[in-house]
């Protein structure tokens, strides 16, 4: 259980970091890219190593993470169709 727990740790930090960098290489400003491509990262990270978490915390997390990707979809979503 803990080296699937360092895993997921592990490939969070790359898939973070590496989008980070490649945000900023291109002088990306949208704060909200940088959220939901974290977002992202995190759960391909727990997807591929899934570690065995059966805390509540981690399940609050989950549902609060994918409120706020779904916010900012909604919201670029809606900025593309209003314009």
């Amino acid at each position: 259980m803990q080296d699937r727990v360092l895993a997921f740790i592990f490939m969070f930090t790359v898939l973070t970091a590496v989008s980070t960098l490649s945000l900023s290489l291109i002088r990306e400003e949208r704060v909200d890219f940088y959220a939901s491509l974290s977002i992202l990262a995190y759960y391909v990270s727990y997807a591929l190593t899934r570690p065995a978490t059966g805390y509540r915390h981690v399940r609050v997390l989950n549902i609060a993470l994918l409120a706020l990707f779904a916010l900012i979809i909604a919201y670029r979503v809606y900025g593309v169709l209003a314009a």
